[in-house]
């Protein structure tokens, strides 16, 4: 597999986990489903707030770490050697279902309908799905590329930053740090662009806000078990 093609996979990733963040804080109970230090610093100073918002928080974090866990089961012990495990492209799609059906249940309880799910359930399969996501990731064994939580994506891009520029390695290790920082950097814009966007979706046409991360998450499943 041709390092370009996975390098635009793990970008539409980080812009599907940017995303869905922006969508459950935004309309999900202000937690997080991917960024999980967010949520233990909103879980933490719940603790002594009158009012304070310890539910959602806690279904985040309890789901996510399921999900984790249930991704890194479901992707197993891959061999990365070869490419793009299928294996990890048919926990990327299980993931997808998820957040279309959340989506789904996000448009009916826009609309008003007297079946719409709770929040709280929609709130919770996301961070299922985005720990899934991150459980799957990790057996692709990236150097400082993580598409979920993105402060461990800027502090190896600035200590490589740091590193590359103090030191005067060989062309070839020159090269592949550049590449690492560019794709480093990439992955914090889309990140952040998602966010922008979402923004801009929950103003103007908030019942399709869900539909962004989990489309962009079907098609990257699906590319990637028709191409491996």
């Amino acid at each position: 597999m041709q390092s370009m093609e996975r390098d635009v996979r793990l970008l539409i990733l980080a812009m599907t986990a940017g995303s869905a963040d922006s969508w459950s804080y935004l309309g999900l109970g202000h937690a997080f489903v991917a960024n999980m230090t967010g949520n233990t610093v909103l879980l933490g100073i719940a603790v002594f707030q009158n009012h304070g918002d310890m539910l959602h928080p806690a279904i985040s974090l309890l789901c996510y770490a399921t999900g984790a866990l249930l991704g890194s089961a479901l992707a197993g012990d891959v061999d990365v050697s070869a490419g793009w495990p299928k294996a990890i492209s048919w926990t990327l799609m299980v993931e997808a279902l998820l957040l279309l059906a959340a989506q789904a249940g996000w448009m009916t309880a826009q609309f008003h309908a007297p079946y719409a799910p709770n929040l709280n359930l929609l709130l919770g399969a996301a961070a299922l799905a985005m720990g899934m996501q991150s459980g799957a990731m990790v057996q692709l064994k990236i150097p400082g590329i993580v598409t979920t939580y993105i402060t461990g994506t800027w502090t190896t891009m600035l200590t490589g930053l740091v590193r590359l520029v103090r030191r005067r390695p060989p062309p070839q290790e020159t090269l592949e740090s550049e590449k690492r920082l560019f794709l480093q950097a990439a992955v914090l814009s889309v990140y952040f662009l998602s966010a922008v966007f979402t923004g801009w979706l929950f103003r103007y046409h908030a019942a399709a806000v869900g539909a962004l991360p989990a489309f962009s998450l079907l098609l990257v499943a699906v590319h990637g078990v028709l191409r491996g």
